[in-house]
């Protein structure tokens, strides 16, 4: 209640400008959030989460209350100008999404787009990233390499976009539905040929598992059907 009635001072208040914070949450691990974050998810007026529910076991974990409110892929576009109103009038808010780092293969970059060009303050809480997790743990070139999000559309358009990087010389790395992956190993095979990949499933968790080898041998000693797991795939670059 006490946070409650903070807020409503505040709105009432209309003084000065607010501040958006863009904070880095765990992938898996609860106990990786950074202090820097944990001090912020304390202070903040109000948190905009992709998923209530997984913020909201992650600021419990952490002891934290908060005003926890919705912002994800469906309501982005007419929760943004609720959320800047709000800033506008004062108040603080986190972004966080459902794990890593917001707007990166996320809704938040419409927020934060919206914020700039309202010249309200943005900053950056950094935090854990499955895509930067997945490049350290690989063992493959991490100097440069390519990011793509999540893939869906069926077979047709992932054999398309695996056709597309056939002659991609850095370290791939992908975020595909975990579903996907006793389709998307063979269409690799086929395309790449028989590079070295990382199968990374629960990053940091106490379920996590991380399979390294040539794409034909892993498809030999693991099946990969029904597999439900938050996974990271690597796939190594072309050699020149």
């Amino acid at each position: 209640m006490r946070r409650e009635r903070s807020q409503e001072k505040c709105v009432e208040s209309g003084i000065g400008s607010g501040r958006l914070s863009i904070v880095g949450v765990p992938i898996g691990h609860p106990d990786d959030l950074t202090l820097r974050a944990l001090s912020t998810l304390r202070q903040v007026d109000v948190i905009a989460a992709k998923h209530p529910r997984s913020t909201q076991a992650l600021l419990s974990h952490h002891g934290i209350h908060a005003v926890v409110t919705t912002y994800d892929r469906k309501n982005a576009a007419e929760k943004t100008p609720v959320l800047l109103d709000r800033l506008r009038k004062g108040l603080h808010i986190a972004l966080v999404s459902d794990c890593g780092m917001p707007a990166v293969y996320d809704p938040g970059r419409i927020l934060i787009s919206a914020a700039f060009n309202a010249q309200i303050p943005v900053d950056v809480i950094p935090g854990p990233s499955a895509v930067i997790a997945g490049a350290a743990l690989c063992g493959m070139d991490g100097n440069a390499f390519l990011f793509e999000g999540r893939w869906s559309g069926g077979l047709r358009k992932m054999t398309h976009r695996l056709q597309s990087m056939r002659s991609e010389p850095r370290t791939m790395i992908f975020l595909p539905p975990a579903q996907t992956l006793h389709h998307l190993l063979p269409l690799i095979l086929t395309t790449f040929g028989n590079r070295r990949i990382v199968v990374a499933l629960d990053l940091t968790k106490g379920t996590q598992k991380v399979i390294s080898g040539r794409v034909r041998t892993v498809l030999a000693k693991h099946s990969f059907h029904d597999v439900a797991a938050q996974l990271t795939l690597i796939v190594e670059g072309v050699k020149g």
